[in-house]
């Protein structure tokens, strides 16, 4: 009897087992050497200052103001990060969502920066833009955030992240012990605090979400062309499994913002505002490379 193919052949990912490689699958390499990375981290430090100066403008409290500053230098590099698993061809809207980050953060306030962590780590899982699979270090991020967030009553992210690990065995290259992390996952929910009172949403924030929805929709339809390759297998991305991370992501943001109301809304600053960037830059940077 021949032996059954693997019709997900050649999209396995290189396993790199020296060294931290061995424990973290998801982490990606820092270029230096990049103009746009080094323009993220100028960005990112200008940021702060402006947001710092500004709310001390208010008559904030130099503490709070440098406290908000700093969420604001973060939220830029989280936005930039987060718009390379959205569009990896693309860099430079990674730019552009963390101004408007910068630009949220200053009228609107920081969120919880664990949060943006999860969703970084949760992208990086479906699209493997590392070129590698989740390994024990990664599971353990994924996983005790979103427990953590479940347990401070945010019921939504220990389901959705057994959701994640179910639909990773179902997409191509699929990891088939992910099922036995999304059982994890899932068993994390004994110690959620399910409080289904309904949350209060912002006007503010909704115009945020659908802003996103809209102009980040047609990048679905570009991750099909992708040439962008692993960071260490070197080899092209798997189109499908880029087009499934950007579905979930919306799908992401949208529910937890409307289930968990602001506070969550407000957290999610970074990768609305990715989305967008990414959104915005996808048209000229088409019709550019068409010339």
């Amino acid at each position: 009897m021949a032996k059954k193919s693997n019709k997900y052949a050649g999209y396995q990912a290189v396993e790199d087992v020296m060294g931290v490689g061995a424990y973290i699958g998801l982490g990606r390499p820092v270029d230096l050497d990049d103009n746009t990375t080094r323009l993220a981290i100028v960005g990112a430090l200008l940021s702060m200052g402006a947001v710092t100066a500004w709310q001390m403008m208010g008559n904030v409290d130099i503490w709070d103001a440098a406290f908000t500053g700093m969420g604001a230098a973060l939220g830029f590099l989280f936005s930039y990060m987060i718009a390379q698993e959205l569009d990896p061809d693309r860099k430079f809207g990674g730019i552009i969502g963390g101004i408007l980050t910068m630009a949220a953060v200053a009228y609107l306030g920081e969120g919880n920066i664990m949060v943006v962590l999860w969703l970084l780590f949760v992208l990086r899982m479906l699209n493997r833009t590392s070129g590698s699979r989740h390994k024990i270090g990664d599971n353990v991020i994924i996983i005790g955030i979103s427990a953590w967030l479940g347990y401070q009553g945010f019921w939504l992210y220990p389901l959705i992240t057994a959701s994640v690990y179910a639909l990773e065995t179902q997409i191509p290259g699929g990891y088939f012990r992910s099922w036995y992390l999304a059982a994890l996952a899932l068993g994390t929910c004994f110690f959620v605090d399910f409080n289904f009172l309904v949350k209060n949403l912002s006007m503010v924030y909704v115009y945020i979400m659908c802003a996103t929805f809209i102009i980040f929709l047609p990048e679905i339809r570009a991750a099909v062309f992708t040439e962008a390759k692993g960071d260490r297998n070197n080899k092209r991305i798997n189109p499908r499994r880029l087009q499934v991370a950007q579905g979930v992501f919306l799908m992401i943001v949208i529910a937890l913002g409307y289930l968990h109301g602001d506070s969550q809304a407000q957290s999610l600053i970074p990768a609305y505002m990715a989305a967008i960037g990414c959104g915005l830059y996808l048209v000229p940077a088409l019709m550019q490379k068409k010339k």
